[in-house]
């Protein structure tokens, strides 16, 4: 009897510990990102079969749980993954939206009232030399902003397909991670141990491959996990797939060199190309695909359309050396490009001629009349001409307005979406605020709920501990009566 109470109380006593020391770990991991609470879920023994019934034998710590659910983690993974898609999205369209600078008297609305107002300034003054040094200066300015504009778009196409190819190789680095994690999970239960802590790791892991990818897994009877982005398999058991990034070349190569080459993620080897995106990884690659060669596109056409306006009034106009008449026939204002470099932001210019000598700058389209002033006339009023850029997007719709009208509705069209960009991450961030909390009420640690554990845990061993010492009396007394 007695030996049967001290190996029940020696039961006891053992399981209560594990449980205080399960607790405690719990407690110390209370912040640790990842970490799952843990529970020591204990057991009663198998009890003694006697003539008069069965008698327990005592208690166990069956297994130590890790409490997590797999749909709340779903959940938060899908949610995790709209709000890096958002965030992303939303930064880099706030770092377009820069480009601009607008409403600033250092941005292109400015710069072109400006231009104009310098044209209508020569047009009161057709022969002085000092007006038309002012209009050398405003379209040089023009010129310049335009240029400015196009490196500042392509320091962002640069930087973003850096930050591009960092996340693809994290993503490739987290794969063969989770690939791992998933051998050392089996090769830990098998032999019958929990593998709780590289569980939390392999779920930390899974967790940021659904911020940068929208990753989804799908865990397996084996305990692995499958690992899918889009509708590819990243990581299935043992095996990581790696992720590459690649701009596509066009085929045939066009007459004009392409600036925004279009970059395409794939997956495996060969690599397959990888759809649809998600996460991070889908906001990057939209802007570098789409935001910034429609900002840069609808750039060329205005500076285009721009240089080819004022050039056709300009070259209809005359230019005066002292006192002889006929006047000589003016040239361009702008360089008109050249079939290989078509004018562009990137390239938008004034003539050779102008630059070198500003009395080239023609106000007279007459040559017998040198205080005419019919073409700056003429080019003044392109301020308020309209549809003077005609733009037409991808999708056949078509774009037109005056150049400031067209330029505002570019940046107005850069800002709305922007401002959408953000009122999303602002909600994804929200849902996947709400999913975390969801999660983290089963699997995140209550101090407060660990320390009354702890009582409990501790008044049975207690409880324990005073029973070996009830057995230890109950045998002195039986020695006692020998």
């Amino acid at each position: 009897m007695n030996t049967g109470l001290l190996s029940i109380a020696r039961s006891a006593l053992v399981a209560h510990q594990t449980a205080l020391q399960t607790i405690a770990q719990n407690v110390a991991n209370a912040e640790t990102p990842g970490y799952s609470r843990q529970e020591a879920v204990l057991t009663a023994n198998t009890p003694l079969r006697m003539p008069y019934g069965n008698v327990g034998t005592g208690v166990n710590v069956s297994t130590v749980v890790r409490k997590r659910d797999i749909l709340l983690d779903e959940s938060f993974r899908t949610a995790n993954g709209q709000a890096g898609d958002a965030g992303m999205r939303r930064d880099l369209m706030q770092e377009l939206e820069a480009v601009f600078g607008e409403p600033s008297d250092a941005g292109m609305t400015n710069a072109l009232d400006q231009f104009w107002n310098a044209w209508s300034d020569l047009s009161a003054q057709p022969s002085s030399l000092a007006a038309r040094a002012v209009v050398q200066q405003r379209g040089r300015q023009l010129g310049q902003l335009f240029n400015g504009y196009d490196t500042q778009l392509t320091t962002l196409r640069s930087s973003t397909l850096e930050r591009l190819g960092n996340t693809v190789e994290r993503i490739s680095a987290l794969a063969t991670q989770v690939a791992d994690l998933n051998v050392r999970i089996v090769g830990a239960e098998s032999s019958g141990n929990s593998a709780n802590d590289l569980r939390d790791l392999r779920d930390l892991k899974l967790d940021e491959l659904s911020k940068l990818a929208g990753a989804r897994a799908l865990p397996q009877p084996d305990g692995t996990v499958s690992v899918l982005i889009g509708n590819s398999t990243l990581v299935d058991g043992a095996t990581a797939v790696a992720v590459s990034m690649e701009l596509e070349i066009p085929d045939p190569l066009p007459a004009t060199p392409l600036t925004d080459l279009p970059v395409r993620i794939r997956l495996g080897n060969p690599p397959d190309r990888l759809f649809p995106l998600a996460g991070e990884l889908k906001a990057m690659a939209t802007v570098i695909n789409t935001e910034i060669p429609g900002v840069r596109n609808r750039l060329d056409a205005m500076a285009s359309q721009l240089v080819s306006a004022v050039n056709t009034a300009h070259s209809g106009g005359f230019t005066f050396t002292g006192s002889a008449i006929p006047g000589v026939a003016a040239g361009n204002f702008f360089d008109p490009g050249t079939l290989a470099v078509p004018v562009s932001a990137a390239t938008l210019k004034l003539h050779s001629t102008i630059i070198a000598d500003p009395s080239r700058i023609a106000a007279s389209g007459n040559a017998n009349a040198p205080t005419d002033n019919t073409v700056a006339q003429a080019l003044s009023a392109l301020r308020t001409a309209e549809n003077t850029v005609s733009f037409t997007t991808p999708t056949g719709a078509t774009e037109t307005g005056s150049f400031v009208g067209f330029f505002r509705g570019l940046v107005t069209r850069v800002g709305l979406q922007t401002a959408s960009a953000a009122d999303e991450a602002t909600v994804a961030t929200t849902l996947t605020d709400q999913a975390d909390l969801r999660r983290q009420a089963v699997s995140g640690v209550s101090t407060d709920e660990e320390l009354v554990k702890m009582l409990r845990a501790q008044q049975s061993f207690q409880a324990a501990a005073k029973m070996i010492k009830v057995a230890e009396e109950m045998l002195d007394t039986l020695v006692n009566l020998v």
